[in-house]
Order: structure tokens, then C-alpha cells, then sequence
């Protein structure tokens, strides 16, 4: 069974607890001797480009610092996860586990530079047991970021999640998707539809349902015209733009 101490554990650290984690001393023979060599800094391009534009669609963060288009069919659990400030979860599992993209973020005062980020969290993976491989450098947002792969068994299960680190207005802005590590190909490819689609600030409300629209006040004379106060009913029905609830979604805790 996959209950929610599972989700608990793939859950991101905020910032300041990968920090605080990382602040003991490391035993180096501990430490793979492949592991890769990584800079204090990270060389980022110049003055970014900002993507405020929304997706059509797009699904805001809680504190709507952002916006990104979920996968079709994917749920917004963010209300269940109060760490996170954003949190889409498959409908379908796959490996014992529901695949799921989220994002923490921490605000500093003086946030570190984005490559000592990515060094620290990547030593406070390897101290948990997980295997990890630095990633490309790419931007989120039009903002740098920067990350790593890892993979670890989970209660018995082996599990891979990919992180990006990027920082915007004094807050450090944490991505994560989690997948069973047989998944991790397709799932990769679902991560980057949802990171390629991130805007600042919050995505514009859902435009009215089609064909919703007041009716003009020629139509309006008309039906008074031919009905004595059905005008005030048709008008109340034109202009509900209410959808259905979202059906609900299967919980974390499976067979």
C-alpha cells in the first residue's frame, strides 16, 4: 500500500532545510568518487527576458507568483499539500506510485547564488542514499535555473525525481517531479511541457462559458415584448458562466 508517509517522503525540503542540512561536516569517503565536481557559482546569461504571458488554461500557483498549463487529465492537489505552493498529480499511477509535478518556494533575504543552491541540495540527496546526476542548465520562466536527477528505493519502491532551482525576486523557487524510476522516460517528457509553459504572476481567470453572453437590450425589449417577466429568467441563465465541479480523482493511497 502507498499511504501518506510515501508522499511525505517525496516531498521537497524548503530551502532553509536543505541549507541547514547541508551545514554538518561530510565525510568525503562517503561521497561516490564519480560524483561530479560542481562551481560555487553558475555562470547565468545576462538581463532575462520575463515570460508573463499564460498559457491558455493555466493553472495558478496558491500565492499566484506563477502560472503553469497542467497536463490534461491531471489533478490540482495543491489545497491537500500545504508545503507546496504548487501541486498537479496524474490520474493514472504507474509503478505503485501517481506520478506528480510540484514546486516549493522559500523567500530569503540574501538567497545564495543558484549554482551553491543546486551543489547543497545535491549533497543533501547523496547523504539520503540517492543517486544523483547534475542536469543541464536551462531557464524556467525566462529566469536561469539549474538542477539534478535522483533516484532512490522508497519503500522498496525505486523512485526518481527531477529538481529545478531557479531564483525571482528574492525567493528560491523549488520544482520537483516525482515518478517510479520505470516511468521516468515519459514522465521527463511531461515535465518539460509543464516548465516551457511557466508565466509570472497569476494566469488569467477561465473566460465565460461559450454562448453565455447578456442579451442586448434589443433583446430584451423584444421578450417584453412577448412575455411580461420572462426577460429577467432568460437573462439570469444566459449569464451563469458556473462549470461543473472537477470529478474527484483517486487518492495517493493505492493497492
Amino acid at each position: 500500500m502507498i499511504g501518506p508517509r510515501l508522499l511525505r517522503l517525496l516531498l521537497p525540503l524548503p530551502v532553509a532545510a536543505v541549507l541547514t542540512s547541508c551545514a554538518v561536516s561530510v565525510d568525503e569517503s562517503q561521497v561516490p568518487s564519480d560524483a561530479p565536481s560542481l562551481p560555487t557559482t553558475l555562470e547565468v546569461p545576462g538581463p532575462t527576458n520575463l515570460q508573463t504571458d499564460a498559457a491558455e488554461g493555466a493553472v495558478a500557483a496558491k500565492d499566484k507568483s506563477f502560472g503553469v498549463a497542467a497536463p490534461e487529465g491531471w489533478a490540482d492537489d495543491t489545497g491537500k499539500q500545504p508545503s507546496t505552493v504548487l501541486f498537479l498529480r496524474s490520474p493514472d499511477q504507474s509503478g505503485k506510485i501517481y506520478p506528480s509535478f510540484s514546486v516549493v518556494r522559500t523567500s530569503l533575504k540574501e538567497p545564495p547564488p543558484l549554482g551553491e543552491l543546486v551543489e547543497q541540495g545535491m549533497i543533501a540527496q547523496r547523504q539520503k542514499g540517492a543517486t544523483v546526476t547534475r542536469l543541464a542548465d536551462r531557464t524556467i520562466g525566462g529566469v536561469p535555473a539549474a538542477g539534478y536527477r535522483m533516484t532512490r528505493t522508497t519503500e522498496e519502491i525505486p523512485v526518481t525525481q527531477t529538481q529545478y532551482y531557479l531564483v525571482q525576486n528574492g525567493s528560491v523557487f523549488i520544482t520537483t517531479m516525482t515518478s517510479a524510476s520505470s516511468n521516468a522516460g515519459p514522465t521527463g517528457g511531461v515535465q518539460n511541457g509543464i516548465l516551457n509553459s511557466w508565466s509570472w504572476g497569476a494566469p488569467p481567470a477561465p473566460s465565460s462559458t461559450p454562448g453565455s453572453t447578456s442579451p442586448t437590450s434589443s433583446d430584451a425589449t423584444s421578450s417584453d415584448s412577448d412575455k411580461d417577466g420572462e426577460d429577467g429568467d432568460s437573462t439570469s441563465s444566459s449569464t451563469s458562466s458556473d462549470s461543473p465541479a472537477p470529478s474527484a480523482t483517486p487518492s495517493t493511497s493505492t493497492d
